[in-house]
């Protein structure tokens, strides 16, 4: 598997086909789909997040950007075997888990002077350092601290090494590209590698690699002379709640074995055949969705379809997603 054979989006749309073109495991329903188009529509036009309410902010522009590529570095993999004991991080009067905890982690730290937008600062941090600042209110640590430490240390270290600490001035290499910048990050960054092989070929998806560009094109909301070129080309970004969302509304169907791992929680090994089919099948399913909403881009079918996750959240009839041991989501 080489660098220079990977291309920005032709290589995840192709690589979900061909794991749908082979799978055995997963399907997807062409009438799921057609009825969920309208529900992606409604929660899109229902807004998304400020970007204080998704990143926390320093009402700097460069320092902004390094928040959102630090939080993209650590941006992975919240969940708890137990549930009810579940991480979750406060701020102010809010008290959440998963990217809404890593983003009131980042508020309060920047609440309290804690430089993390500082490149110098974040290589230097350790599992010690990272302890102080990721523990909730009840002692309970953020899971898989040891390599989100390893992420934001690498992702530090490339900055200081490349681009002089600046975020910044790594999306203006990039021309201010989106499909560039997920290409170049994933070529500069191990942790940013997502892919596997499957059968003989290796396939692509570049969960972290893409919603970093994404992420960063938010910050035009308030600050309009930044802006990420070519968003719409992005795939979707395949990771835990996505396929949840789309079983859920009945879009994806799991053979019977599948299906009953991922309903008792069991773990599913990271690169198996059955969880490569679960993020191709919802990269190859969104693609089709995109056709029945040509008016909105596909990364912002991302964001609707993880919003409407958390709005389903709590109905009695939401499966689990999958459960596999990953810094790649």
């Amino acid at each position: 598997m080489e660098m220079k054979t990977l291309n920005v989006p032709d290589s995840i749309w192709d690589s979900a086909e061909f794991v749908m073109d082979n799978a055995k495991d997963v399907t997807i329903s062409e009438p799921g789909l057609t009825a969920l188009a309208d529900k992606v529509r409604q929660r899109f036009i229902q807004g998304f997040d400020t970007v204080e309410d998704a990143f926390g902010s320093v009402d700097n522009l460069d320092k902004d950007i390094n928040v959102v590529y630090f939080e993209t570095a650590a941006n992975f993999c919240f969940w708890d075997q137990e549930p009810d004991e579940k991480w979750k991080f406060q701020y102010g009067d809010n008290v959440s888990g998963g990217w809404y905890g890593l983003r009131n982690v980042f508020a309060s730290a920047l609440a309290d002077g804690t430089p993390v937008y500082d490149a110098a600062f974040m290589s230097q941090l350790t599992t010690a350092k990272a302890d102080r600042l990721f523990r909730d209110s009840n002692g309970k640590q953020i899971p898989l601290i040891e390599w989100r430490v390893n992420n934001i240390v690498e992702a530090a270290e490339f900055l200081l090494r490349e681009h002089d600490g600046s975020a910044h001035n790594f999306i203006a290499s990039c021309n201010y590209d989106a499909p560039t910048i997920a290409h170049k990050i994933t070529q500069s960054l191990h942790c940013y590698r997502d892919g596997s092989w499957y059968g003989d070929r290796w396939v692509w998806f570049l969960k972290r690699a893409q919603i970093l560009p994404n992420d960063l094109s938010q910050l035009s909301q308030k600050y309009p002379e930044f802006v990420i070129n070519n968003k719409d080309q992005l795939t979707i970004f395949a990771d835990y709640r996505l396929p949840q969302v789309l079983r859920h509304y009945g879009v994806l169907e799991y053979s019977e074995k599948l299906a009953h791992a991922i309903d008792t929680r069991k773990l599913i090994t990271n690169g198996s055949p059955e969880e490569i089919e679960i993020r191709a099948a919802t990269i190859a399913a969104c693609k089709r969705l995109g056709k029945l909403c040509p008016d909105i881009s596909i990364a912002d079918i991302d964001v609707s379809l993880w919003l409407l996750s958390q709005d389903a959240r709590a109905a009695a009839d939401m499966k689990p997603h999958h459960m596999t041991v990953s810094y790649f989501y």
